[in-house]
């Protein structure tokens, strides 16, 4: 679960929405919107892990194995440097300087990036594939092993 404190209204989660027939929940990306209440909300949501596909859909920029985003100045194509993920080090950085407290979720990105910008990030996510738990979430959840029996074929003598 998400603690209520670290989410505002606009922050992408994965929330369950139901159950089937088997009680198998169903999840769903959604952004948090300015009437729900958070406390309530966050019992029933988990939150996103970034990952290149996310950073891709969030508008940033693939180059040289980093994750970018620029700031839009007029006259520049490009724009200024301002936020950039290392995959060598596995590190955000803030033009060139190391952040001292690293996003690991979605929202915790999107607080950052509207913290420093005072604009939100665009994301667009699409639809979240309803998969096992232990799959996208993997916090809480640890798949049970089950240890098969198996026999060895033994000749029969003769």
């Amino acid at each position: 679960m998400i603690d209520p404190r670290e989410i505002r209204a606009g922050n992408w989660v994965i929330k369950i929405t139901g159950t089937d027939i088997n009680t198998q929940s169903f999840f769903e990306y959604k952004a948090i919107a300015f009437d729900e209440y958070y406390h309530t909300f966050a019992k029933v949501c988990f939150p996103i892990k970034i990952t290149p596909a996310i950073l891709g859909k969030s508008g940033f920029k693939h180059e040289f194995g980093d994750w970018y985003i620029n700031r839009s100045v007029e006259g520049i194509d490009d724009g200024l440097p301002f936020l950039r993920y290392h995959n060598a080090d596995n590190c955000w950085y803030l033009e060139k300087m190391k952040l001292w407290s690293q996003p690991v979720y979605l929202h915790q990105l999107q607080n950052l990036f509207y913290a420093l910008s005072k604009e939100e990030l665009n994301i667009q996510l699409g639809r979240f594939t309803n998969v096992a738990m232990m799959g996208p979430i993997d916090l809480f959840v640890k798949a049970i092993e089950k240890k098969s029996r198996t026999r060895e074929l033994c000749k029969s003598p003769g």
